[in-house]
């Protein structure tokens, strides 16, 4: 047969040759189940939903699609959105992979970057090392500490009595108790403490001078040196990214909150601000056309809220003898906090009281005596695109 003939014939069976298939959609079933028993084995730690928030859309498998001649090439499939996880407290919920700069051992680690804490030291320790030194040279004098310990199998009086202590430069700096078992999951709590005031950072380091810390078991009475052969170490300093402070009426700095905050593997940056005096006056209140804070809108979605208030020797919960606190009105689940304190809220889609007239709102309310001074504040953080 000469080439003449094998066009002729080839030609003659094109029409009997269907297109090949497209092999995206057989990717994203397989990518789809994979999340689906992913999903079943995390049990309540992470149960699949379908939300407004999309994690991510497949649009390509990279693999080009095969054309037979005198066909048209088929169709593009159309792209599959991909429901995400949704965590225990309700919020968005994601793992995050390994990145450069984490320090990983054992299957457990310290990330890298934290939301925009990035991580400049950080050490696991290996079964039964009672002691542990680590060093880093500080490019700001803002950051976070974090020690844990944890002894698997000890009963729970020898971890009550057992803690790990974090000194640097000689100097100690916290401390925090034992456990029975590692710590659930991956990734170690990278909390701790934040030494130094609001808006002076931490004064026993030095930009640019090497600093050394020093993790100790003890115990928590004595605070004599303990040894065991099980017990795990681990300690991390993050330096830490922009912060927002919160001024009294008087121009000072009284707390910083972080710009940018993470929650089960999501960023959720700085939207709004409402801030006011303890002593006296309207407290934040957030949704309310009326309200000097009216600019500060109330997200619809899941975003975070962070509430509570600052100052100097302000009376607390179980000090004045009075019940005075503060109070969180507009969720539906009751939120209240001593003064001088303050923390992060996840709030989820749909957990926001609506009143009669579809009105959406937050506000601070005191309970008690109100202090002579001090600050309180609501931060709104909403969720990076």
């Amino acid at each position: 047969m000469n080439l003449t003939d094998l066009r002729d014939e080839l030609a003659a069976h094109a029409d009997d040759v269907g297109p090949a298939p497209d092999l995206r959609a057989g990717v994203a079933q397989r990518v789809r189940t994979t999340r689906l028993r992913r999903a079943a084995a995390g049990g309540s730690l992470a149960t699949l939903t379908v939300a407004a928030l999309t994690v991510g859309v497949l649009t390509s498998t990279g693999l080009p699609t095969r054309t037979v001649p005198g066909r048209t090439a088929p169709a593009d499939t159309p792209s599959v959105a991909m429901a995400p996880m949704v965590g225990s407290d309700g919020m968005p919920y994601r793992t995050v992979p390994d990145s450069p700069g984490d320090v990983v051992k054992d299957g457990l680690r310290y990330r890298g970057r934290v939301a925009d804490d990035r991580l400049v030291a950080g050490v696991i320790g290996d079964p039964g090392r009672s002691t542990l030194t680590f060093t880093w040279t500080p490019s700001t004098t803002r950051a976070s500490l974090a020690a844990a310990c944890w002894i698997p199998g000890a009963d729970a009086a020898t971890a009550e009595h057992t803690m790990v202590m974090l000194s640097v430069q000689g100097r100690l700096v916290m401390g925090s108790g034992c456990g029975t078992a590692r710590p659930e999951g991956r990734d170690l709590p990278t909390g701790g403490a934040i030494p130094g005031g609001p808006g002076g950072g931490w004064d026993a380091i030095t930009v640019g001078r090497p600093v050394t810390a020093t993790l100790r078991l003890v115990d928590r009475d004595t605070k004599a040196a303990v040894t065991d052969p099980s017990v795990r170490l681990t300690g991390a300093v993050y330096e830490q990214g922009l912060q927002q402070p919160i001024e009294d009426a008087a121009g000072t700095t009284v707390a910083e909150l972080p710009t940018v905050v993470e929650h089960q593997g999501y960023r959720y940056r700085l939207a709004g601000v409402a801030t006011g005096p303890l002593a006296s006056g309207p407290l934040p209140e957030l949704g309310v056309e009326t309200s000097p804070y009216a600019a500060v809108a109330v997200p619809v979605g899941p975003f975070l809220l962070a509430w509570g208030s600052a100052g100097t020797d302000l009376p607390g919960t179980g000090r004045s003898g009075d019940g005075a606190q503060l109070r969180l009105e507009g969720l539906r689940d009751a939120e209240a906090r001593g003064y001088d304190s303050w923390g992060v809220v996840p709030v989820p889609a749909g957990s926001i009281r609506v009143s009669a007239d579809s009105t959406r709102s937050l506000r601070l309310v005191a309970d008690g005596a109100r202090p002579v001074h001090g600050t309180a504040f609501i931060v709104v953080y909403t969720p990076e695109p």
